[in-house]
């Protein structure tokens, strides 16, 4: 995106913010007025006490048994709007002093609720007609969680979903989300977008659709689970603004332990003699790395502690304008965030990123309506590059989990030092080498126009919308090294030699641009009919996208996608529902003539509790039975070597020129081709089936909501070239046409539980989700003669596989009774010894089988939150269970090499204790796949803590203040695990070690709703 475009955007954001303030005046003038009393409560009855009462005329606060009195036009229309924490906003029309509602009733923020709205992509319904699985989580629920991105806060939030926080790096910071095991896709305003610049303070909803009912009218792009975000709207009243201000700090969760010099040298020197070696270190120095008199000679670095910062700054603040009118209504916001890396010295990673977002509706009549929805994103990286280039350098993988403490003495008497084994110096890749600036400016756009045609033709409307994104990153770097030396001691002098000269450059220069530009064009007919007790939707829907991206590959080719699309929901008297939804779909990977393809959905819902015999029940209030069956075309076109835009062709490549002929008669050259794949045209689009049967419902007074799913998922027709059961006589590799075969089947439950309800002043909430996830391989591309205990078919997908073992050796003499052989080497006491799993006397890839270990298939989160007298504490938790995983980290545990860094754990090997075995410089033996690296991978993580006071409204009133709050917060804070003793994340074990580590956030902040 230009600049100037930019400050396009930014020029409507303050055209909009000064409507808005003008508006907030111009809606105050003076008329006849009387006083109205009503109450307020929420939807199971109960008084909302302390809560603001506003209209254009004065705002009111409701006292401790919800009641109010207000003052009204008599001669005019009004409305009363209330707007409270935990519920959904409220607009009750006033007409001539006429209150429509003698109470007004709040709905509570539930999980499940018949009565909400639910924004299935490209038709809005009340949840009751929904036949999806699906869940809705507010924007406000998910504000407590300070982050850099609005994905991180659905962590333990909703069943199924599952955050994976990949790199922490400060402005390349990466949040993966999958649902019932399956990436999930973001649409955020019903386009497929990027969601990693999303701030909280502009989304009103997030929605999670898991099964295909509902988003199956996207098509092939939507045969994974969709996380639907809806942004926030302008809402006719008068314009309220928000200013939301948090500074704190970010630390690492938790951070590898290393050994100090001397346990380093005692330890190697007991891995040389292991190995039938002398000793590399002498007394001498042994003594001179533990007395610490002389760091030029003996270093003993402690690299983690030197240069990884104790803490870093982080700090948001966010302003938001809405309100409006019956034709006109706005939403605009401005943020920015920023946050600091770890890097103790020199150039830190530093990140700070602006974000603008506004939100127009205008209705031009009862027929016409438009909307215009324009957010930009502005975000500044800098950060140590690696040897001068575009990529940030990444000190944890590079140098700090690689460089054990004595491996060369940093800096003495003004010069910096490297070693031939080790030849970085951190100070100064850190404060030398240079650094990198990258720009980021992502703008996404959408324009749709509405067309009511009610009046002439009952139920009829259409709209269109227009979306287009962009996304551009240009990064300048700059290189650079202070003069480096190498040390060395002659006959007992310290010498100095200079094998790098100082480097000194003053100009950045462009080492990487990346642009990439997404149009999307959606056209829907919508018929809506409600006619006694029958209702009615049906649409009808054009979906079209073009995605391209700036690139050098010759092999490119711009991602493409066409949809048409019908859908159609009937329900009989609010009770039962039938659904069905027909996509035609193109996919530019399949050959000309066959590249559209039909697919199906059906549904059905059976709300019980709208039954004579549970009507009326006070112990069910709601209950609904769903389920959806459907099948939908899969983009998973790889195949190793092939081109998926082009498997119908066969494809060569010239690898060079040859003369034929003979010794002064030869040919003109020509050019010799080989094959690269040989043409497809068997072969049809890969498809999955998904079934899913549920329920949701509310009991206690609604204090009490369930819901409940289980699923079954089956991938089919997958592409496989069928190496494993072809003759090799006719061809291997791209002489291989590519066909369908290949199934695998998934399937689980997922559900929550929670409980809400009023103990006096004391609210209170609890809550408990949950989902279990399995599959298995069923047909699989393998040979058929390989032995049963080695082949996938019929195994479940998350086994762990590896060689069976049977402890450690511990004496010579169990060495030389054990009779099998392998190829790492001889064995000795302290090695782990193997066991022959199919009895040949060999250890080798035919004794490796699934072992009686899978990987975590339980995923849960709990939430509580407690609120009296203005105090709110909210607690999430997330975790997992019934798993294991493998200590396999080549950095940490696996290490058997001259030049790698020891970690703590290696102080509890062999003979010392069985939890490591003996120590090794060049053996592999120990360092295989095995049951013997298996631990217990679950976790439970304090995810999220908020503790917040909200100043009694009256008082914030007087100070002109609708809402004030102060506030803490905090998210990733604490790990409970057994893999924590080993100074490991549970939730990923390479973070810390070979790239930037999780990370702590705590803030303090303020809140003002003016």
């Amino acid at each position: 995106m230009k600049k100037n475009s930019f400050n396009n955007l930014f020029l409507l954001y303050f055209v909009v913010m000064v409507f808005g303030i003008f508006q907030l005046g111009a809606q105050e003038k003076e008329e006849e007025t009387k006083i109205i009393s009503g109450r307020l409560i929420d939807d199971s009855g109960s008084p909302v006490a302390g809560s603001v009462i506003s209209n254009s005329l004065e705002e009111v606060v409701t006292d401790r048994n919800g009641a109010y009195s207000i003052n009204v036009p008599v001669t005019s229309d009004d409305q009363i709007v209330v707007e409270e924490t935990g519920y959904q906003p409220r607009i009750v029309k006033i007409y001539n002093g006429i209150l429509s509602e003698s109470d007004i009733v709040l709905q509570k923020h539930k999980p499940v609720d018949g009565n909400r709205t639910v924004s299935l992509p490209f038709q809005n319904f009340e949840s009751y007609r929904s036949v999806s699985a699906s869940n809705i989580i507010y924007g406000e629920e998910l504000s407590s969680y300070p982050a850099t991105t609005i994905l991180e806060a659905l962590s333990g939030r909703i069943p199924g979903v599952v955050v994976h926080k990949g790199n922490s790096q400060p402005g390349f910071e990466s949040v993966n989300v999958t649902i019932r095991g399956e990436v999930a896709l973001i649409f955020i305003d019903g386009i497929m977008r990027d969601a990693s610049d999303l701030v909280v303070d502009e989304v009103e909803k997030v929605e999670v659709f898991k099964d295909f009912g509902g988003r199956a009218v996207f098509g092939i792009a939507a045969s994974n689970p969709i996380i639907f975000i809806t942004t926030k709207s302008g809402k006719p009243h008068k314009t309220v603004i928000n200013a939301i201000i948090q500074s704190g700090f970010r630390n690492a969760t938790v951070l590898p332990n290393y050994l100090d010099a001397f346990d380093y040298a005692t330890l190697f020197d007991e891995a040389r003699k292991n190995d039938g070696r002398d000793p590399f270190y002498s007394n001498e120095k042994l003594e001179g790395y533990k007395s610490g008199e002389n760091p030029l000679r003996y270093p003993n670095i402690n690299y983690y502690d030197k240069f990884v910062k104790k803490s870093t700054h982080f700090r948001s603040v966010n302003v938001n304008a809405t309100g409006g009118s019956d034709k006109v209504q706005y939403f605009s916001t401005l943020d920015y965030m920023g946050s600091g890396g770890l890097e103790a010295i020199g150039q830190q990673s530093v990140f700070d990123r602006y974000k603008i977002r506004a939100n127009i509706d205008l209705k031009f009549n009862d027929v016409i309506s438009m909307n215009a929805n324009l957010s930009g994103t502005y975000g500044e990286s800098r950060y140590p590059n690696n040897d001068g280039g575009a990529a940030p350098y990444d000190m944890f993988n590079d140098v700090l989990s690689r460089y054990p403490s004595n491996a060369h003495a940093l800096e003495y008497d003004g010069k910096l030092f490297v070693s031939d084994n080790y030849p970085k110096n951190l100070i100064n890749e850190l404060k030398y080498g240079g650094y990198a600036k990258k720009i980021d400016l992502n703008t996404q756009n959408s324009t749709t126009v509405n067309l009511d045609f009610d009046k002439y033709i009952q139920g009829l409307s259409l709209y269109g919308k227009v979306a287009f994104d962009v996304n551009n990153s240009l990064t300048d770097n700059m290189g650079g090294s202070e003069a480096l030396y190498r040390h060395t001691i002659v006959e007992g002098d310290d010498q100095f030699q200079r094998i790098r000269e100082k480097e000194v450059v003053t100009t950045l220069t462009t080492g990487a641009d990346f642009f990439l530009r997404r149009t999307t064009l959606n056209g829907v007919i919508d018929y809506t009919r409600e006619i006694e007790k029958h209702e009615l939707t049906l649409n009808g829907i054009y979906s079209q996208m073009l995605e391209e991206v700036k690139v050098q590959s010759a092999s490119y080719q711009p991602r493409k996608s066409q949809d048409l699309s019908f859908r159609a929901n009937y329900a009989y008297n609010k009770k039962y529902v039938l659904q069905t939804e027909l996509n035609y779909s193109g996919m530019m990977k399949l050959p000309p003539g066959k590249r559209f393809n039909l697919f199906s959905t059906v549904g059905a819902g059976w709300v019980v509790s709208n039954e004579d015999f549970l009507k009326n029940n006070k112990t069910i209030n709601y209950l609904k039975l769903f389920s959806t069956f459907g099948v939908m075309g899969v983009d998973n076109f790889y195949i190793e070597g092939y081109d998926p835009f082009y498997l119908h062709e066969t494809l060569w490549r010239n690898i060079g020129t040859w003369r034929p002929g003979i010794e002064g008669n030869f040919a003109d050259y020509v050019n010799i081709y080989e094959i690269v794949q040989q043409g497809s045209s068997n072969y049809e689009i890969p498809k999955r089936n998904y079934f899913n049967i549920g329920l949701e419902s509310l009991f206690l007074r609604k204090s009490l909501s369930a819901s409940f799913n289980y699923f079954r998922i089956k991938d089919y027709d997958m592409l496989s070239l069928m190496e494993s059961r072809v003759p090799s006589l006719f061809g291997t590799g791209g002489f291989l046409p590519a066909t369908n075969f290949g199934v695998n089947e998934r399937w689980g439950i997922d559900g929550g539980l929670q409980y809400s309800n009023k103990f006096g002043e004391i609210d209170l909430g609890v809550g408990f989700n949950a989902s279990y996830t399995r599959g298995k391989y069923i047909d699989v591309d393998e040979p058929m003669a390989l032995d049963e205990h080695r082949k996938l078919a019929g195994k479940d997908m998350d086994l762990i596989w590896g060689f069976e073992t049977d402890g450690l050796f511990q004496s010579a003499s169990e060495v030389n009774e054990y009779k099998n052989n392998t190829s790492w080497g001889s064995m000795q006491p302290g090695d782990i010894r193997y066991v022959d799993y199919n009895g040949d006397d060999v250890i080798d890839a035919k004794d490796i089988h699934a072992l009686k270990a899978h990987l975590p298939r339980i995923n849960y989160g709990v939430n509580l939150s407690v609120v009296y007298q203005g105090f709110r504490l909210l607690i999430i938790g997330k975790g997992v269970g019934d798993g294991k995983t493998m200590l396999t980290n080549s950095r940490y545990f696996w290490i058997n090499s001259e030049n790698q860094n020891f970690s703590q754990p290696m102080l509890d090997r062999w003979p010392i204790s069985n939890d490591y075995p003996r120590l090794t410089t060049s053996s592999p033996h120990n360092y295989q796949v095995s049951s013997y690296w298996l631990r217990n991978a679950s976790y439970f993580s304090l995810s999220n803590v908020e503790l917040s006071y909200t100043l009694p409204r009256s008082f914030s009133l007087n100070m002109r203040m609708k809402d004030t709050r102060i506030f803490f917060r905090g998210s990733n804070l604490f790990h409970f695990s057994g893999l924590t003793s080993y100074g490991l994340n549970p939730e990923d074990g390479s973070a810390g070690i070979q790239y930037y580590p999780q990370m702590r956030t705590i803030t303090f902040g303020f809140s003002a709703k003016f």
